[in-house]
């Protein structure tokens, strides 16, 4: 039995909520990018403005492939895991595009046949 509430939305009222955010996100972000120039920031504060992506991306990403909580699984049975692998392996030599060709073959593959792989190699090694 479902124990979640559902609320029926009207097509006008997901339209509506729709257009405010994106008002809002325009807001906010016109806001930070209408300030920029205006004040100035010390040398320290720029340096620290550019780890800013390096930091936030890899937090991203190693979420998105390692999962959280209960499904957090950083082994080589998790396909993610595995396909990140690769791609840091190809990044060493290759360029970025080569990178995200690899990281979605290289998944689709392990996400495919890793369990018959391993079912094989265990097989084999015993």
């Amino acid at each position: 039995m479902d124990s979640h509430a559902h609320i029926a939305l009207s097509n006008e009222f997901v339209i509506y909520l729709s257009l405010v955010m994106a008002v809002a996100t325009f807001i906010i972000r016109f806001a930070v990018i209408g300030m920029a120039g205006r004040f100035n920031m010390s040398e320290r504060f720029k340096k620290t403005l550019r780890f800013v992506p390096v930091t936030v991306l890899p937090a991203i990403i190693a979420v998105e492939i390692l999962g959280k909580g209960s499904n957090f699984a950083f082994n080589l049975e998790n396909p993610k895991v595995l396909a990140a692998i690769v791609c840091t392996i190809v990044s060493l030599r290759f360029g970025l595009i080569w990178v995200v060709i690899s990281g979605l073959i290289s998944l689709v593959i392990f996400q495919n046949y890793l369990e018959p792989i391993t079912q094989f190699l265990t097989h084999f090694m015993a």
